[in-house]
């Protein structure tokens, strides 16, 4: 697969990681916290993998954002905090996880910081993108 795809594939990574933190944002103002914080960690993973496949030209096939960022081996913020938004993969969808119904396992307060994480990913991602594209524009 030549540069050009690779790049195009990645930004497709990018633009569904950005739709999924609005549906993210969506979920938290109907106080759908499972559903906020399923998003949140759906868009970091996305825009993640956005980033990998056009630094690497590849990801592996994991929800871990513990992981992704280690294959990056970029600075994006706290490695811990984001690392949480990985066990909202589970804990958002499966009631064993923390032993009850997830919406009510999950604060409101946790929401928000999901979404804030989130965000921070993805627009890390999209500025870093940008930086690549000028950076082909550079070399074509």
């Amino acid at each position: 697969m030549g540069k050009v795809k690779v790049r195009e594939r990645a930004l497709w990574w990018l633009q569904t990681a950005e739709r999924d933190l609005e549906r993210a944002k969506r979920s938290l103002e109907v106080d759908d916290r499972a559903a906020s914080t399923f998003w949140s960690q759906q868009a970091a993973e996305k825009a993640l993998k956005a980033l990998l496949l056009a630094i690497k030209g590849w990801f592996p096939k994991t929800h871990s954002l513990r992981r992704l960022l280690e294959e990056l081996g970029l600075d994006l913020g706290e490695v811990d905090e984001l690392a949480e938004l990985t066990a909202y993969y589970y804990i958002s969808r499966y009631p064993d996880a923390l032993e009850g119904v997830p919406d009510e396992s999950i604060s409101r307060s946790t929401a928000e910081r999901a979404v804030k994480l989130a965000s921070e990913v993805v627009r890390r991602a999209k500025e870093i993108m940008g930086e690549l594209a000028e950076e082909d524009k550079g070399m074509g």
